[in-house]
């Protein structure tokens, strides 16, 4: 079985890719794969970069070769709901932008062995064209969503283009009641990855800053790793099963 998954940064990649020891299969300058054999799954990892443009360019390519029979959109979220504790692994029904003018849901069969494996299942993550960093701002999406990222809509969108079968699983990294401690919609460069110079700009701006950074970078780490070891299971569960048969054996799940 054959499995894409997405991830917009590679700290957010980083722990399965130790824990499975992914090699890097691509050589272009912008392409950024890996592959590794996970259970019965041969899996092509994409580190697209972050927002939209970064995942568009990137799943232009994402289903060339052997096809593909699933497509994760995976990462990192920030919490839209209080209910969702730090290091949580939720899957989405639904992704849209914040007006809800472009809608894509995940597939259901993959949703429910999501569930049935330990996700937790919500409605929608928001898709917003910036990074979302202030409480008021997450209070204010809290009424369409459940946790807000920035590429979702877009993976789930190039799938269906594909006719390959796709879910949004995010692991919740920071919480409604804090904000972010920098401006993280000017630390990225042109290919959509963190640029340490423009971080280290700010910090020596606002030096005060550094243990709100160092704390969000924890908490980070280990939603991410908890996202590593769901993704770990849930792929060799899904790549033990035809995908038509999940739906009627995991419907209780969702």
């Amino acid at each position: 079985m054959n499995i894409v998954v997405t991830f917009a940064l590679d700290t957010e990649f980083a722990p399965w890719r130790k824990l499975r020891a992914f090699k890097r299969a691509s050589v272009g300058e912008w392409d950024r794969w890996y592959e590794a054999r996970v259970g019965a799954a041969q899996v092509r990892v994409v580190v697209t970069g972050v927002g939209r443009f970064a995942a568009q360019r990137s799943m232009a390519q994402a289903f060339a070769g052997e096809p593909a029979e699933a497509c994760i959109s995976a990462g990192l979220a920030g919490s839209l709901k209080p209910v969702y504790r730090l290091g949580e692994v939720l899957v989405a029904r639904a992704a849209s932008d914040p007006n809800a003018a472009h809608f894509m849901h995940s597939d259901e069969p993959l949703l429910a062995r999501a569930a049935s494996v330990g996700a937790r299942v919500v409605e929608r993550f928001i898709v917003s064209d910036h990074v979302v960093g202030t409480t008021r701002e997450k209070e204010l999406l809290a009424a369409t969503g459940d946790a807000v990222d920035m590429e979702s809509l877009y993976i789930l969108s190039a799938a269906a283009h594909a006719k390959v079968p796709a879910v949004a699983i995010r692991s919740i990294s920071d919480g409604v009641e804090s904000d972010l401690p920098l401006d993280f919609n000017r630390v990225f460069n042109e290919r959509g990855e963190v640029s340490l110079p423009k971080v280290l700009r700010q910090l020596l701006a606002n030096p005060g800053r550094l243990g709100g950074l160092l704390r969000l970078a924890h908490q980070s780490e280990r939603a991410a790793s908890a996202l590593a070891r769901f993704l770990d299971g849930y792929v060799q569960e899904i790549s033990r099963s035809p995908l038509e048969t999940i739906a009627k054996a995991d419907a209780i799940a969702i």
